[in-house]
């Protein structure tokens, strides 16, 4: 199991670079963290992107919903995330203003028996019009839905239906029993102004 972690902290670590290493020249990471997440690591990241994109004067759409999929984001990786032995996540959080606005990176690692079951829930989503993302939306948060896990299921929901036809993701299986999750939700200023 050891050597399954190394396997995946090494990939995480390789697609981290290259996220940095292919951004544009006039590209700018506002925040960025790699390594274990939790509402401590959150509240920071929070705060330190409401600074950026106050100083930059963003649209206070804008502002809002960056924040809140950034929070979903990294709530994603603090409960969804594989855990290694030593209680640390293997994943990653990058935020870029780039000319077109704000793009998100993330990534965690996860229990590669679940991908088909990710594919499957993700591929769902995606395929529903913006107008029944937003009633399933409602209909979780009326009906009290929770799963087997303790949760409502609400944060991919909210993802895809917040991002839209800017959610892109991949899951790249690493090991017999790792697989990595990768997001990217491109916010641009288009829509905002």
């Amino acid at each position: 199991m050891e050597e399954q972690h190394i396997k995946c902290e090494n990939q995480i670590l390789s697609d981290y670079h290259a996220i940095k290493a292919n951004l544009k020249k006039d590209d700018v990471i506002i925040c960025q963290h790699l390594g274990t997440f939790n509402q401590h690591i959150l509240i920071s990241i929070i705060s330190l992107v409401d600074h950026a994109l106050v100083q930059n004067g963003e649209y206070l759409s804008l502002k809002k919903r960056l924040s809140y999929l950034v929070i979903e984001c990294i709530h994603n990786i603090i409960f969804h995330s594989n855990i290694t032995s030593d209680k640390n996540q293997l994943a990653y959080l990058l935020i870029v203003k780039n000319q077109l606005g704000y793009t998100i990176y993330s990534s965690n690692a996860m229990e590669s028996k679940n991908i088909d079951a990710l594919k499957e829930k993700l591929n769902e989503l995606l395929a529903l019009k913006k107008s029944t993302l937003s009633n399933l939306f409602k209909k979780k948060i009326q009906t009290h839905e929770i799963n087997e896990n303790g949760y409502a299921g609400l944060g991919l929901l909210t993802i895809i239906d917040k991002s839209g036809k800017d959610f892109k993701y991949k899951i790249t299986k690493v090991s017999p029993e790792f697989a990595l999750f990768h997001i990217e939700l491109a916010i641009n200023y288009k829509n905002y102004q």
